[in-house]
């Protein structure tokens, strides 16, 4: 795949380079963090039905 460096917009008349393209490292850690994520979402709703379950039992 090829990628200019840069390109020349005439309506804004200005050159514009392209954005930088993640590396795979920080893929893998965004991949990482979303996993994280999703696990303490589960958790805290865990948490969440035991402690409604607890407290609609009284």
């Amino acid at each position: 795949m090829v990628t200019p460096s840069k390109w020349y917009d005439p309506i804004s008349e200005r050159w514009i380079a392209p954005r930088e393209q993640h590396s795979e490292a920080a893929s893998l850690h965004s991949s990482e963090n979303h996993v994280l994520e999703l696990q303490r979402s589960v958790e805290i709703q865990r948490i969440w039905r035991l402690l409604v379950d607890c407290c609609a039992t009284k």
